[in-house]
């Protein structure tokens, strides 16, 4: 685990979306129990900026649409800060927590590292980045055990047009790892520990925690249970070849010195 001075103590407890939306101050939705990277990393630099959060799950006696009732949106994670609207992209919740708890800055000054820090977050977060691409091939090869099943049709629409995204998906992730590692590279050659600059950045920060998507953290750090580890796992010979393992190496640098270990889903 980092050091205490580099965690904030995030408040233990969850609560339930109507609990939630009578709260003062931040309150975060994210997917409770599973190692979906968006929630992980939102939660991860909140932490790291010692920003107070709530955190906040669907519970049982949430109405049916309380999600969407409140954000507009049924996706996860979504920041709501006091009355302000609600935050549900990557990026949007970046920038409010770099609002709300300016220090450790994730994005720098300069406006170039600035510009390559957001395009290389969203290679891993964005549309067709890292993690969307992981999540079509994870889909890919449930679509084919089980074509007819309508909960894989909608999520195929949330993420892709069909079958003809598969191939696309494959391709994107091996660039965007390949990118990952030459960046890293350059940073090394250059004398440098971070994947931008002379500093820890939210570029940093994303590859870490979604780096799980493509080579799970170890269960003394991500405890999952079997049956959910086996669905996280990734068995591509293509996707392992890209991965290059200095970038394994700098995600459990950055876990070890910047953020909390084991992971709490």
């Amino acid at each position: 685990m980092a050091s205490p001075d580099l965690v904030s103590n995030a408040p233990q407890g969850w609560v339930g979306i109507a609990q939630a939306r009578a709260l003062p101050g931040l309150r975060l939705l994210a997917l409770r129990g599973v190692p979906s990277p968006w929630s992980m990393a939102a939660r991860a630099i909140l932490e790291l900026k010692r920003i107070p959060y709530a955190k906040v799950c669907v519970a049982p006696g949430d109405a049916p649409g309380a999600l969407l009732d409140w954000t507009g949106q049924t996706s996860f994670p979504a920041a709501i800060y006091q009355d302000e609207r609600p935050r549900t992209g990557w990026a949007e919740i970046l920038l409010l927590a770099e609002r709300l708890g300016p220090e450790p800055p994730l994005l720098p000054a300069d406006p170039e590292e600035r510009a390559l820090v957001l395009g290389i977050s969203h290679e891993i977060c964005g549309e067709m980045g890292l993690a969307w691409c992981r999540r079509l091939l994870m889909l890919e090869a449930r679509v084919k055990a089980a074509p007819d099943d309508l909960q894989i049709a909608a999520f195929l629409r949330k993420y892709g047009s069909g079958g003809e995204a598969f191939p696309a998906a494959r391709a994107r992730l091996v660039d965007v790892l390949r990118m990952l590692g030459n960046q890293l590279q350059r940073q090394r050659d250059a004398g440098r520990a971070f994947l931008v600059g002379g500093a820890l950045s939210a570029a940093d920060v994303y590859w870490a925690t979604f780096s799980s998507m493509v080579a799970l953290l170890p269960p003394e750090k991500l405890p999952l249970p079997d049956l959910l580890r086996a669905a996280f796992s990734l068995e591509d010979p293509e996707v392992a070849q890209a991965l290059h393992p200095a970038l394994i190496r700098h995600r459990d640098w950055i876990y070890e010195r910047y953020l909390r270990t084991p992971v709490d889903l």
